[in-house]
């Protein structure tokens, strides 16, 4: 039995963004006879930055530019506005009378179209004829999703024996309320077409399965993993070290964690290391120069996924960080874990599946104060390093890649026997 994976995504393997798929391609690689790899969200120019298994083939799939492509797509999705287009009734519905969301929509329908279009360019002379099964894999519970669907009949007309469309759902793909409109387009029809749909974590399973659950039995949760932990040992030298790993936008309130180190004033030095970079770098670095004597900060601007490995096999951290306004089942949060570094995070998506409060990490709540956070990196101060073992163990029994997709990919060929 021959069987063939296409994944559609939108940074992966041609920029640093999904640093997470590095893992998992190399399992659907041993499971899928061949895997091609489309990527919808970049410049026509990039090229790809990442080495792939043998059996894997990667295309940048873009034709213009990112912002004048979906310029192009605003303006073709504008008469949506004016007439929805033909929809189930829950998700006309869901567009209401608002003319923002059927804007939202219509840019929605024509960026499927013409990611679908590019991508079909890309297949047309591919013969899929020798697969039995092919799998069509949108990573983003978005337009991801949406082109996957789209592709069905097409690959069917190729040649393509069963086939299956899933999507996977993370954040801000999946979390209506993440969205400024509260709303994201064509969840039912979406749900209806789609085979399984493998949110992150149990809150992202729960949040969908509460809000449609007529597909209550598609909507089933698939953890992602990092590799490479190993349990590492905490600052001996009496300075407390801080470590963030996130792009600098507003949504990840790395500009509190900021103002807190300025106010704070602990009786010890204290550390903070920031990995990445993102639009509020320089503010970031403004604040930092109000910072107490003894506290420090470190900006290392932004590390490949193997480099930011290699730092916590190399550099000492006491407690990870992450504030975040919202999030799925954060990643950064497991590669911190997997080297037995506590985190603090807020309680928010999934993080609370990660970090049990005390135990191996602290949990704020999500619309914390200035207060609350000086009282957490001080507690960490005092009781983070009797939480490295509890933090390891979390991720060597729940969120060890290999193991997860081994389990994801056998999920998923499950539905070819259907």
């Amino acid at each position: 039995m021959s069987r063939c994976a296409i994944l559609i995504t939108t940074a992966f393997p041609f920029a640093a963004g999904e640093p997470y798929l590095e893992a998992e391609i190399p399992v659907l690689a041993a499971a899928f006879d061949r895997v091609l790899i489309f990527t919808v969200g970049l410049h026509p120019h990039a090229r790809q930055t990442l080495t792939l298994p043998q059996n894997v083939t990667a295309f940048n799939c873009a034709q213009r530019p990112p912002r004048q492509a979906r310029l192009r797509d605003v303006l073709r999705g504008i008469p949506a506005a004016l007439v929805l287009p033909r929809l189930p009734q829950a998700d006309r519905r869901e567009a209401g009378a608002s003319v923002l969301r059927r804007a939202f929509l219509g840019y929605f329908t024509a960026r499927t179209k013409r990611h679908t279009a590019e991508i079909a360019q890309q297949i047309q002379t591919m013969d899929f004829s020798g697969y039995d099964d092919v799998l069509l894999y949108g990573y983003w519970f978005f337009v991801a999703a949406a082109v996957a669907v789209e592709l069905r009949p097409i690959l069917q007309r190729r040649g393509a024996g069963s086939v299956r469309t899933i999507s996977r759902a993370h954040g801000y793909d999946l979390y209506t309320y993440a969205n400024r409109l509260g709303y994201l387009p064509c969840r039912t029809a979406l749900l209806q077409a789609l085979d399984a749909v493998y949110p992150c974590s149990e809150d992202g399973a729960a949040y969908l399965r509460e809000r449609y659950p007529a597909f209550t039995e598609k909507i089933r949760p698939a953890f992602l993993g990092t590799n490479g932990g190993v349990l590492t040992a905490g600052s001996d030298d009496g300075v407390f070290r801080i470590v963030t790993c996130a792009r600098t936008v507003p949504l990840k309130r790395l500009d509190r964690l900021a103002l807190a180190l300025a106010a704070w004033r602990p009786a010890f030095p204290a550390e903070w290391t920031h990995i990445g970079d993102g639009p509020e770098l320089p503010k970031l670095r403004q604040i930092a120069q109000r910072f107490p004597d003894n506290v420090t900060a470190r900006f290392c601007g932004a590390m490949p996924h193997e480099a930011v490995l290699t730092f916590y096999r190399e550099h000492t951290a006491d407690l990870f960080v992450l504030l975040s306004t919202r999030e799925g089942l954060p990643v950064s949060v497991m590669e911190a874990l997997s080297f037995g570094v506590p985190t603090a995070v807020t309680d928010v998506g999934g993080c609370t599946e990660l970090i049990r409060d005390g135990e191996n990490g602290f949990v704020l709540p999500a619309d914390f104060s200035d207060a609350q956070l000086c009282r957490t990196l001080s507690l960490a101060a005092q009781k983070a390093g009797g939480m490295r073992s509890a933090a390891f163990e979390t991720w060597r029994s729940r969120f060890v890649a290999q193991e997860n997709y081994q389990r994801f990919v056998q999920t998923v060929t499950a539905l070819f026997a259907s």
